[in-house]
């Protein structure tokens, strides 16, 4: 729907967007886009009043059943429920305020904070935690199967990733079953290296891509490097999964040949450079569909594609996918799609994660979304 003329961002057409009546809009798409209703739900895609010029923040004009009266960065956010009925939904709440509490990178103060009963619920948690807090009182375990993974992404328009050879090599050097293992400890789905989740419903099962050292070799060799390559990594230290697993992708990967080093930058040094680095292992959210996350990451010239990906038959395809609304045939596409990105694809994808969090045995109506929003409307605490 958008276009970028000048470095600015326009409607594609005046009639883009159709105004039918006061309550209903008429999106009018240049594409077919089968995504458009997980799209507006979705985080990167926040929907402000135009009167308060794209800054969010307390007293802001929204339609949800807590309004934001407190909001410090870093430190805590205060919800109240609206008292003025003007909530449209019919759960209006159970609670009358919700506390945030910023710990950071805390995760010790967490597990002692739900411990003690200073909190009832916390946003995550990782999965070395899980066996800790399932031996304590009074708390209870929540998991979620979900899309969030992270990727070894190559920029295809630098050396040695430029090659198709090298990057396929790549994926043969790695166990994923056993990445899986360590780097998240057995608690999600190993990956195959094409970003599609066996949670889509337009995933597509192909046949196992194992680990295949002398494959790995064999395929260095033709592209030119007899006596291995030698490359580095751009990683951060939190959340623990993610050094863990390129720890344990870089031992997989030297019987191959392939020499990685790690360097490991403190996040928000990380997020400085995420898209620039020729190597890196960057965490990708959920998803709810298998053509959003290909459509952010891997099409020709989108903002977010941190690898420099082209490649006009994974282009071609894609729009293909995101035009077909009968899953079965979206299915068939998607098929070509793996099997494209394994081929010639710019990740290795070691994991699919289950994600975990923790909350008291007082909190009840609470489920663990696989994007980690929190439906405060429909959360309780049971009086003691």
């Amino acid at each position: 729907m958008l276009e970028e003329t000048d470095g600015t961002t326009v409607l594609w057409d005046a009639n883009a967007i159709e105004v039918v009546d006061d309550h209903t809009l008429r999106l009018n798409l240049k594409e077919p886009q089968i995504a458009i209703p997980e799209h507006l739900f979705h985080y990167p895609l926040l929907i402000l009043d135009p009167e308060e010029k794209g800054v969010f923040g307390v007293g802001s004009n929204g339609t949800g059943p807590y309004e934001l009266v407190e909001h410090t960065v870093g430190q805590r956010a205060v919800l109240k429920k609206r008292s003025d009925g003007s909530y449209w939904g019919a759960d209006k709440g159970y609670l009358d305020e919700v506390v945030i509490v910023d710990l950071g990178n805390a995760t010790d103060a967490s597990m002692a904070a739900l411990a003690s009963g200073q909190v009832d619920l916390v946003y995550e948690i990782d999965a070395s935690q899980v066996q800790i807090l399932d031996s304590m009182p009074n708390v209870q375990l929540f998991e979620a199967l979900t899309a969030q993974t992270g990727v070894a992404r190559t920029q295809i328009d630098k050396k040695p990733f430029d090659d198709p050879k090298v990057r396929k090599a790549m994926r043969l050097a790695v166990d994923t079953k056993e990445l899986l293992k360590i780097g998240n400890l057995g608690q999600g789905e190993a990956a195959e290296h094409h970003h599609v989740a066996p949670v889509h419903p337009e995933y597509a099962k192909l046949p196992w891509m194992n680990r295949d050292i002398e494959a790995a070799k064999k395929l260095l060799v033709e592209a030119g490097h007899p006596d291995g390559i030698d490359i580095e990594i751009t990683a951060k230290p939190d959340p623990g999964w993610e050094l863990r697993t390129v720890q344990t992708m870089a031992e997989q990967m030297r019987p191959a040949g392939i020499r990685v080093k790690i360097n490991v930058l403190p996040s928000a040094q990380f997020w400085d450079v995420w898209n620039k680095v020729p190597f890196g292992f960057t965490s990708w959210g959920h998803r709810p569909l298998g053509v959003m996350v290909l459509g952010l990451a891997y099409r020709t010239g989108v903002p977010w594609n941190e690898s420099n990906f082209t490649d006009p038959a994974f282009d071609e395809l894609l729009a293909q996918a995101d035009a077909t609304l009968n899953v079965n045939d979206r299915r068939e596409v998607m098929k070509k799609l793996e099997e494209l990105m394994q081929e010639r694809g710019p990740i290795i994808q070691p994991l699919w994660r289950s994600t975990h969090t923790a909350g008291s045995n007082r909190l009840y109506g609470f489920t663990l979304h696989p994007s980690l929003y929190i439906n405060f409307n429909q959360i309780g605490i049971a009086q003691s």
